[in-house]
């Protein structure tokens, strides 16, 4: 599965696509600053559970307190599943695309900030998910 999120409005108004093109508009609360403009990230997880089957937005809170704000943020995410019933996520690996005006070593301390800290759909997962991140810069 592939998945690709990118940011289509400041502050925190994102897209997520599937392979097929489908698309889910997601943006924070509004005590963060959101715009009501789509789904939150755990109304989307707690929408997956109920289906039967995220972090960017406290990457760029921690970016935006050092006066860092990407042009270009964009988040692939390729997970794998395993085999058999029930198949859940057995590794998620996420490629975090950003410009050339962000330091790749203060995004990667707020990617570990967020996965480990801060990030409550992070953090609700199963430990047992190896989740691998990459960082591009164009």
């Amino acid at each position: 599965m592939k998945i690709e999120l990118n940011r289509i409005e400041e502050p925190y108004v994102f897209q997520l696509q599937n392979q097929t093109g489908a698309i889910c508009v997601f943006d924070a609360n509004e005590a963060l600053g959101g715009k009501n403009k789509g789904l939150t990230p755990m109304q989307l997880l707690a929408g997956s559970l109920a289906g039967c089957r995220c972090m960017s937005i406290d990457i760029i809170l921690i970016l935006q307190k050092q006066k860092i704000n990407p042009s270009i943020y964009r988040v692939e995410i390729d997970a794998k599943r395993k085999e058999g019933t029930p198949a859940p996520f057995e590794a998620m690996h996420l490629i975090f695309t950003v410009d050339q005006n962000v330091p790749v070593d203060k995004l990667e301390r707020a990617i570990v900030l967020s996965k480990e800290k801060y990030c409550s759909v992070s953090l609700s997962l199963n430990p047992a998910i190896n989740i691998t991140y990459e960082v591009k810069v164009v």
